[in-house]
């Protein structure tokens, strides 16, 4: 039950966190995905089986809330949680330059899924379709900067539930 709690608080965070927040603190369009670094964390942390519940559940949510293609963010959040929880024995998590590495295979996985995906079905409500352009890669970029301070506050926080659930 405790685990179930603790959860669903990382869930509703998380989601405040990407859709009120993330208009605040974005930068010319430019935005954290705060999401997926916690999809790709939670991955590496528990495996590839974790790592897809977790990106079907925050891309499903993602795709609610948005005017995206349906089920766009579902199977790219998907994709990217078993392919990071794919390198949870195999590399050493808890360095930075690994954070990054993994986070931008994810990334780049997650943005080439959707401009495909746009490619293949553009999208009526907006006219302008989506493309792997600067602001993209300046995005991407953002997000990997990022990534060691989220990874970081990520993993403090799972030591205290642990010792205080222990």
């Amino acid at each position: 039950m405790y685990s179930f709690i603790i959860s669903f608080i990382y869930y509703l965070f998380l989601i405040i966190l990407q859709f009120v927040l993330s208009k605040y603190i974005s930068f010319s369009g430019i935005y954290p995905n705060f999401i997926l670094m916690f999809i790709v964390y939670n991955a590496l942390n528990k495996g590839p089986l974790k790592g897809e519940l977790t990106g079907f559940l925050y891309g499903l949510t993602w795709d609610i809330l948005s005017t995206d293609i349906f089920g766009i963010r579902t199977l790219t959040f998907t994709i990217a949680g078993y392919l990071a929880g794919k390198f949870n024995k195999k590399l050493n998590k808890n360095q930075p330059l690994t954070q990054v590495i993994v986070m931008g295979i994810c990334l780049i996985v997650s943005q080439f899924g959707i401009s495909l995906i746009y490619i293949i079905m553009p999208n009526d409500i907006n006219s302008t379709s989506f493309e792997l352009t600067h602001f993209v890669w300046l995005s991407v970029i953002f997000n990997l900067v990022l990534t060691p301070f989220v990874f970081k506050i990520l993993s403090t926080i799972d030591k205290k539930l642990n010792y205080f659930h222990n």
